[in-house]
């Protein structure tokens, strides 16, 4: 996104300064190649983002360890504003037929909603990745304050959520994506004690057939 928006701030500055400077033609020319490039760079951007959105897309082996490192890097930033410690356990690799895409976007909700419950300086989410002969598994735990009682029966249903701002898609359609690939997700919470906090447990095969499934 810093990206994108870049060149667009740009171009979009660019194109005020042009109307103030359209009497002045060679200005104008000057701006205008300089919004070019930017739309240059612009499209190589979003052309690097369709590329990877395609590769990812297929359904084909992926290294669950490398999905959960990028998701960390997606939301560097945000982790460190939120002074948030990750402690990792990554064992690969963790190899299954999946749509790497979609997989990412389920852990990449799966961090987020962690780091939206988390006091700031004081947060905890701990990453672990494991595999057997048959399965690849994922748990992320946070030292949250736990799941509300109130929606704990509805978690995976749509539009359950405690947050201010969330429309409670995020779980629900987590769960669909990895019923979709033949796998499960669960949790377990707790609300009270030193030892509050909630975990979520992914466990997808390493071989199934997305063919034949639907989301």
């Amino acid at each position: 996104m810093h990206e994108v928006n870049n060149p667009l701030e740009a171009i979009t500055n660019l194109v005020y300064i042009t109307k103030l400077d359209r009497n002045n033609p060679d200005q104008v020319l000057a701006n205008l190649e300089v919004i070019e490039d930017q739309l240059r760079i612009l499209g190589g951007v979003t052309s690097q983002a369709l590329t990877y959105h395609r590769n990812h897309a297929e359904a084909k082996e992926f290294d669950l360890v490398h999905i959960a490192e990028a998701v960390l890097k997606l939301h560097a930033d945000k982790l460190v504003r939120h002074g948030i410690r990750v402690e990792l356990r990554l064992r690969g690799p963790a190899t299954a037929t999946m749509q790497g895409n979609e997989i990412l976007q389920v852990l990449s909700n799966l961090l987020l909603n962690a780091t939206d419950v988390l006091d700031r300086g004081d947060g905890k989410i701990s990453i672990r990745v494991s595999s057997d002969p048959g399965w690849v598994h994922l748990m992320i735990s946070d030292n949250g304050p736990g799941v509300s009682k109130t929606i704990i029966s509805k978690l995976f249903s749509p539009y359950a959520t405690s947050k201010r701002q969330g429309n409670g898609l995020g779980l629900w359609l987590s769960k669909r994506i990895v019923e979709k690939h033949g796998g499960s997700i669960r949790f377990r919470t707790a609300n009270t004690g030193a030892r509050s906090g909630t975990s979520f447990r992914l466990n997808l095969p390493r071989k199934h057939s997305l063919a034949s499934s639907t989301a």
